[in-house]
């Protein structure tokens, strides 16, 4: 999908966000980890910034791309020119939408697990901060909180992001009012932002009140980020000064996935990779694939957000305008299309040509050699392709043990993930076959030099990629690491390594685990030393029997469920001379 596979950290936007993420507010024992779970709705409320909704959708791309095992639902319900407080300036053409006069339908409508509220920049009514324009913010914020809160969700506030009093629309409209004209949105206060301060000041006194799950000041990352760019581009146009550019809701982006305890830094590369899209004193010329994703993420957003609205508005549906429900059905089709350009940009990052040339540095020898094996060897097509590190190379008797299984061996010793996804095709491609069993025991041994868990999950993702998109019918069995003696002070690393393995393939269709390793354990929870070899890290023959008997019982069930149903193998043959 991607031109260019590799980005640099984008260091300058790391500086801004750091203030976001520092800055977030958290009952003392809720921090720490990614607050949504699995299958959790998440409803968006707020004003035009959240209508027009880039950083939601954004943030969603963001999730299917590097945690699509949650498969959550984000729904967006902004209303343009709306408040919390229900204040409208004198000149404005009639009054401003309350989100408290439409909130229980659309709790009622949603029934979210999550309301993230960002609310203010209306609020203000475009005056300098007053005790009445305060207090009115105060009070219908709580209204917010309290019926959210008894309709049982918990609530993310958002700070007001902000206004630029030196963007070009806001310059001319200030330079054209008269000296009596009163505040409004078409004479803002020219100090409106300190405004939007005052009423931030607001949202975060609410953190630790039950029900609010945490504070994002989500205005110290987009007034950090103009500071940044402004330093690097003085002419920077940000938007119309009240509504932020593509690039100020990548601000914003960043800035509440830093607050969900995301990585900043992977969150702007994730959503360059995927979008195009960068912070502004960056130059980077988005691909017709990266514009092309943006273009389908943001039209399912609009048109599903836009439904959203008529039915929480309770309006009827103009003549030939589909409903919820069609609407729905449509965005789950275009959603699932989107997830699988997201999994393939990310699958790209995991083969970059660093991680390339380190691994045909290492391995390249040992790949070529397997690569021969493909052209002297002849396998049936419901073959069983066994890849991974030494356990599956050094297993002397797995046609044996297996039978009436037909392995392909395709091991080789101290395969980690990380070399295992760059050669991935080379080793997959060439074969047929009814399953796919991976074992890679050597990312986590408990050194300095083990893979990162969030680096480690998209290579065992881009590995199923490989095989799915190559065989879409043939299940993919990943095997738990193995409890051993030698790596015992590891075991608690290893052990996590286990539940991301599992949990892939919890939500993956098609993938399935191998519960392995309390049968290599004692009453006591320690490994069985009769098992193991003499190093205490490789299967002895007995081991091996073990092993066996284990993945070949989930063999046969995946096989039973896949589509296909249990494939008979047929017998080895042997490669015609000369071959």
């Amino acid at each position: 999908m991607l031109a260019g596979t590799e980005q640099r950290s984008g260091w300058r936007l790391i500086r801004w966000v750091v203030a976001a993420y520092v800055m977030v507010l958290t009952p003392v024992d809720a921090r720490g980890e990614f607050p949504w779970a699995a299958g959790e709705r998440v409803l968006f409320i707020g004003d035009s910034i959240t209508q027009a909704g880039q950083y939601v959708a954004l943030t969603e791309a963001y999730l299917w791309a590097t945690r699509p095992e949650l498969d959550l639902e984000i729904i967006n319900a902004g209303l343009s020119s709306e408040t919390v407080s229900g204040m409208t300036e004198p000149v404005h053409p009639g009054p401003r939408p309350d989100i408290n006069q439409r909130l229980s339908r659309a709790l009622e409508l949603v029934r979210p697990d999550w309301v993230v509220v960002c609310y203010g920049m209306n609020d203000g009514i475009y005056h300098p901060a007053s005790p009445e324009i305060v207090e009115a913010y105060r009070a219908g914020l709580k209204k917010v909180i309290d019926r959210v809160v008894a309709g049982g969700a918990k609530l993310i506030l958002l700070t007001p992001p902000s206004f630029d009093a030196d963007a070009p629309p806001v310059r001319k409209r200030l330079a054209e009012v008269k000296a009596d004209e009163p505040y409004g949105y078409s004479n803002p206060y020219a100090r409106y932002d300190e405004t939007l301060v005052a009423l931030g000041e607001v949202v975060t006194s609410y953190a630790g009140t039950a029900g609010v799950d945490r504070v994002i000041d989500v205005h110290a990352a987009t007034d950090a980020y103009l500071k940044q760019v402004k330093q690097a581009k003085p002419d920077y146009a940000y938007g119309d000064g009240v509504h932020p550019p593509a690039d100020g809701h990548l601000a914003m982006a960043i800035g509440l996935l830093a607050g969900l305890d995301c990585d900043p830094a992977e969150a702007e590369n994730t959503l360059g990779l995927l979008a195009g899209l960068v912070p502004a004193d960056r130059e980077m010329t988005p691909t017709p694939e990266q514009s092309e994703f943006r273009r389908r993420l943001l039209t399912r957003f609009d048109t599903r957000s836009a439904a959203f609205r008529q039915a929480i508005a309770g309006k009827p549906a103009a003549a030939n305008t589909p409903s919820l429900d069609q609407v729905e059905a449509e965005s789950d089709r275009a959603g699932g299309e989107l997830r699988g350009l997201a999994a393939q940009a990310i699958s790209a990052v995991a083969v970059s040509p660093t991680r390339q040339a380190a691994a045909e540095k290492r391995w390249g020898e040992t790949i070529a050699k397997l690569e021969q094996a493909d052209k002297l060897e002849t396998h049936p097509d419901d073959a069983i392709l066994f890849l991974g590190s030494s356990s599956i190379r050094m297993w002397a008797d797995i046609a044996t043990d297996l039978a009436p299984h037909h392995p392909i061996q395709r091991g080789y010793g101290g395969a980690r993930y990380s070399d295992l996804a760059v050669f991935a095709e080379r080793l997959i491609q060439p074969h047929r076959y009814a399953a796919a069993v991976v074992f890679v025991g050597n990312d986590v041994t408990g050194n300095a030099k083990d893979t990162p868990m969030d680096e480690l999950q998209r290579l065992v993702r881009h590995v199923i990629s490989v095989s799915q998109r190559h065989q879409p019918n043939a299940p993919v069995l990943l095997v738990e690491v193995t409890p051993t003696p030698s790596r015992w002070k590891a075991w608690p690393k290893i052990r996590e390594v286990n539940r991301m393995l599992r949990e892939i393939s919890l939500t993956e269709p098609g993938v399935f685990f191998v519960d392995t390793a309390q049968d290599y354990l004692d009453a006591n929870k320690q490994p069985i030393p009769g098992y193991f070899r003499d190093d205490m890290l490789h299967q002895n023959r007995v081991g091996y029997t073990l092993w066996a008997s284990l993945i070949r019982q989930r063999l046969d069930e995946a096989l039973r469920s896949s589509e296909r149903g249990r494939l008979v193998p047929q017998p080895l043959e042997s490669a015609p001379a000369g071959q």
